[in-house]
């Protein structure tokens, strides 16, 4: 089939990345797959067609998309992105779909999902989206395929440093992400007398919450010496060498793709109990989930990890078994070629 992925806005956070994921999944199908990315859009993109909106005004960019649309003449068209959803609507009555014979997907990728309503067709990255959705939607045309991410290297036994375990969090600043509830928990392990270090990544999205804002933090709660903030994580394997424990202590999280990635680097998961989380998370199985917005809980569980009370490689082993069986790049292509292949009989 000949598809458009299309994206409006780029960062380097989850939504990005399963963008590119989802071109990985379509291209290893066989599908004819095109790019819509944004002007200041990533370059390494391997597609023959790669067409950019500026990003500059709305409604030029809309006029290019009808271009691009008329020109590349698209069977299926899968929307990344809130606007490019409410786009949709406006297409199908410049671009009637008896005249060009295309399809919309959107993709939800959080619990905002007014917008892919738009489409004919929506996919949501979890089952409690999906519920809501269908309240509103066709539950025919609307479906559940789960994120993945491309498993690069083997597992690997990891020695812990117990005495003073290194404790990593990463992604997008801002309050929702739970950046906070780790540094307090910080402040809980330093009067308990136990060492540690965290090691802080993340890329900022408001000017009011940044990374001077966790810093401020830091130093609030008196532990500023025991964080090495490292700013933007683009080489995650350098990220994980060194930690010991991957923290996700976000207050809402619809699926978690950090999880995935701590599994894929071997490294035990403590999360908050967010629907993302306990999707992916067998408490004690393969990772260990804490009462979310609880720092005190939290340290416990931390405090579970440092004094061996739990089995750090038979966890980490589960989840890595778990990743490659579940949400593999491979089984993402699977997934999707089912959802395209009902579409397209119908």
């Amino acid at each position: 089939m000949r598809i458009l992925n299309a994206i409006h806005s780029q960062t380097i956070g989850g939504v990005e990345q399963v963008f590119r994921d989802y071109t990985q999944a379509l291209n290893s199908q066989g599908h004819e797959v095109a790019l819509l990315i944004s002007q200041n859009g990533y370059e390494n993109y391997l597609e023959k067609k790669i067409f950019k909106l500026k990003n500059s005004a709305q409604i030029l960019d809309f006029l290019k998309l009808i271009f691009i649309v008329i020109s590349y003449r698209p069977e299926i068209i899968i929307c990344h992105s809130r606007r490019l959803m409410k786009w949709m609507r406006l297409i199908k009555i410049f671009i009637p779909q008896q005249f060009l014979n295309y399809k919309t997907i959107a993709v939800n990728h959080g619990i905002t999902f007014n917008t892919s309503l738009h489409c004919d067709y929506i996919i949501s990255i979890n089952q409690q989206i999906k519920d809501l959705v269908d309240k509103s939607f066709d539950c025919k045309k609307s479906f559940v395929i789960h994120n993945a991410i491309n498993i690069s290297q083997k597992y690997y036994l990891k020695k812990i440093n117990n005495s003073c375990p290194t404790i990593g969090i990463y992604g997008r600043i801002e309050p929702r992400k739970g950046f906070d509830i780790l540094l307090m928990a910080g402040k809980i392990l330093q009067e308990h007398n136990q060492d540690f270090r965290f090691k802080i990544g993340g890329f900022e999205v408001s000017e009011n919450y940044n990374l001077s804002t966790l810093k401020n933090l830091a130093r609030q709660y008196q532990i500023i010496d025991k964080c090495h903030f490292v700013g933007v994580v683009k080489d995650k394997l350098a990220f994980f060498k060194d930690v010991d424990i991957l923290c996700v202590p976000s207050r809402e999280e619809p699926f978690g793709l950090v999880i995935l990635e701590g599994f894929l680097y071997s490294t035990l998961v403590i999360a908050s109990d967010t629907d993302g989380a306990k999707l992916l998370i067998n408490d004690q199985q393969n990772g260990l989930i804490f009462k979310n917005e609880s720092s005190q809980d939290l340290v416990e569980k931390i405090k579970q990890v440092i004094k061996n009370k739990i089995n750090y490689d038979s966890i980490t082993k589960n989840a890595f078994t778990l990743l490659e069986n579940d949400y593999s790049i491979l089984a993402l292509a699977k997934n999707l070629q089912q959802i395209l292949t009902i579409i397209n009989n119908e």
